[in-house]
């Protein structure tokens, strides 16, 4: 499964899909905390896809024998096999954001016995992705009753409590996930963990999740912009700076588009240097892109103030 990011303003630029593939609007509740642990791309869904079609195929022969009486009905080995079948193609849907598609698989999945961890994974990234966050809930913590070392679960688990407030449950989880030196969205983890711990007000602890997560993976635009504007608030304005720079090398490389936070950010940089260009210029774009947001108001007032 994807490994899931929180969502924020910034993270239309800096999320890996929560941050691998991404799910649609209504579905991003979720942040940078990026990704399902799916494949990210295109061609690689559709990889996916193809695989799965195998399963397709012994499904389709399975369900033909489960219609024919003359055949009697599947046996337990044949149903097992059938819902892992399912379940793949319900994991690739998913990842190719057909979630129609993905539910129909889900379901009969669960019509041929599924009750794992992974069917319970799956059903609890559908329901949040239809807005149904108590299901979702009760789907993450039945596929951890099962799988409690599922660090994709806690992770994607984490996003979801996050996206209800719940900061402080989510960090837990995101705590635990990036406990696993084994786990690949590790990094995505640690920064999920650093939101968590901003908004808890716990600035050292979030410093040191996004510090963690660049060590791991150095392309990660949330961790770059929060860990500059941390070190600003603890007055080293030197490494704020650098990571600042790094931040926006890292957006243009991946095309991104930069959000409000950035944009006042570099504003208020620009301005400690006294580059008016940079400040009219990062100005001009958020006043464009965002005029109703309240950093654009905080714009106007460093500039009125200045």
């Amino acid at each position: 499964m994807n490994v899931h990011a929180v969502a924020s303003h910034e993270d239309s630029a800096a999320a890996r899909g929560m941050t691998a593939a991404r799910l649609s609007s209504r579905a991003r509740v979720f942040l940078s905390f990026c990704a399902r642990d799916l494949p990210s791309s295109c061609a690689q869904s559709q990889d996916l896809i193809g695989k799965a079609l195998s399963g397709v195929l012994l499904a389709t022969v399975f369900a033909a024998c489960a219609a024919s009486p003359a055949q009697g009905p599947l046996s337990a080995d044949s149903r097992n096999a059938a819902a892992r079948d399912y379940l793949a193609l319900a994991k690739a849907w998913l990842d190719a954001g057909d979630f129609a598609a993905a539910e129909r698989h889900l379901e009969h999945a669960l019509s041929l016995g599924a009750d794992s961890a992974e069917s319970h994974h799956i059903a609890a990234l559908l329901a949040a992705a239809n807005a149904e966050p108590e299901q979702a809930g009760d789907h993450y913590l039945r596929a951890l009753a099962q799988a409690p070392d599922g660090s994709a679960i806690r992770n994607n688990y984490g996003v979801l409590l996050f996206s209800q407030g719940r900061a402080g449950e989510a960090a837990g989880q995101f705590r635990a996930a990036a406990a696993d030196s084994a786990y690949a969205g590790r990094a995505w983890a640690l920064e999920n963990l650093g939101r968590s711990r901003l908004l808890l007000e716990d600035w050292q602890g979030a410093r040191e999740a996004f510090t963690a997560a660049l060590e791991i993976h150095g392309e990660l635009p949330v961790s770059a912009l929060e860990l500059a504007l941390l070190h600003r608030r603890g007055g080293d304005l030197a490494a704020a700076r650098r990571l600042f720079a790094d931040y926006l090398a890292m957006m243009e490389n991946q095309g991104l588009k930069l959000g409000p936070k950035a944009l006042f950010a570099g504003a208020e940089f620009a301005l400690r240097e006294g580059n008016r260009d940079q400040v009219e210029e990062f100005g001009s774009i958020l006043g464009t892109l965002y005029p109703e947001t309240a950093e654009y108001r905080a714009y106007r007032n460093l500039i009125d103030g200045d």
